[in-house]
């Protein structure tokens, strides 16, 4: 077994660049530097640097040393960090969730971890089976999914509701609604784009196959909830797989552009509206039935999650509680 001290010597050296400026930082001795990389280069039987004057240069060797002994430290600072289990603000949270939670969380994520520096917060983006599969093969500790999973494999509990939007180019629907009015509040402003839409075109099924779909990776899903749950017949008729597609990204945050230039329209979160800075060229259909789908968080069945994770857990679902019926600018 290698000496861990040699390898941090090692590390220490690599990224220090000379013997000097190692021995200042490890409190040791040049001659004492020396000795542990000559320990260290007789364990693995060959030479790991060539000094050049005040500098140094790894042989291939000492490259692959150099990679190793990182990997040991991330190794070990990982394992210490598994230990500190009911270490309420302190050590690594992983939450997996979908583009448009992480927008709302991550905001009072950072702020969580700007008041406990030893938090060390990690969002990551996912879609639903992803999350599902992590927590059901213990990959995971914390998922937020849309709709209560049916399966024994995750534990779940009801966050809130996540609403959806049929949205809309503002520029479709009238001109006197194509620049921000400030005086307006959103609602009226968006039961106003709705009139128009009524005058224009006679019905709302017009205007979506028309238009098109702005394709994205959760857009089919989206749409087939929002058709059939939004109360009007005329969109409730629509095969969403029978809708020309005008488009497709699977960018969160440019998932709105092509349908603020007129491209088409998208069924997204409402709560992405407050994410982009073009948010007066679009508009919220207002359907007869509000649209939501209930968020839960996971997590694996019949297990406790380290104290850490319940304060994040807690901070989440005040965001979503809080958020559920988000800002629409105009």
């Amino acid at each position: 077994m290698i000496n861990p001290i040699w390898l941090d010597t090692f590390i220490t050296l690599v990224e220090a660049g000379n013997f000097t400026r190692t021995a200042e930082q490890r409190f040791m001795t040049q001659p004492g530097v020396s000795q542990h990389i000559k320990k260290l280069e007789d364990v693995c039987n060959c030479e790991l640097v060539i000094r050049l004057g005040k500098g140094i240069q790894l042989t291939e060797q000492g490259q692959r040393v150099y990679h190793y002994a990182k990997s040991q430290q991330a190794q070990a600072q990982d394992f210490i960090a598994s230990l500190k289990f009911d270490a309420s603000y302190e050590g690594k949270c992983v939450v997996a969730c979908s583009g448009a939670i992480a927008q709302r969380i991550y905001p009072a994520l950072i702020s969580l971890q700007k008041q406990h520096s030893a938090l060390n917060i990690h969002v990551e983006v996912a879609p639903r089976r992803t999350i599902l599969s992590g927590i059901a093969n213990n990959t995971l500790e914390l998922g937020i999914v849309t709709n209560m999973p049916d399966t024994k494999d995750v534990q779940s509990e009801y966050l809130g509701e996540e609403p959806l939007g049929l949205i809309l180019p503002r520029a479709l629907l009238g001109s006197d609604l194509a620049t921000s009015d400030n005086a307006k509040s959103a609602d009226v402003g968006l039961q106003k784009a709705d009139d128009d839409l009524q005058k224009a075109d006679g019905s709302i099924k017009n205007v979506v196959t028309t238009l098109g779909l702005i394709n994205h990776p959760d857009a089919m899903h989206y749409v087939q909830r929002y058709f059939n749950d939004c109360g009007e017949a005329d969109l409730a008729s629509i095969n969403p797989n029978q809708l020309h597609h005008t488009g497709y990204i699977n960018q969160l945050s440019q998932i709105l552009l092509p349908v603020s230039e007129g491209l088409g329209f998208t069924v997204l979160p409402t709560s992405t509206l407050n994410f982009v800075s073009f948010a007066e060229k679009l508009a919220v259909y207002q359907a007869k039935n509000d649209v939501t789908e209930p968020l839960y968080s996971v997590q694996t069945p019949h297990s406790t999650l380290p104290a850490r994770y319940e304060i994040v857990k807690k901070k989440i679902s005040q965001v979503l509680g809080s958020d559920s019926a988000p800002t629409i600018r105009n």
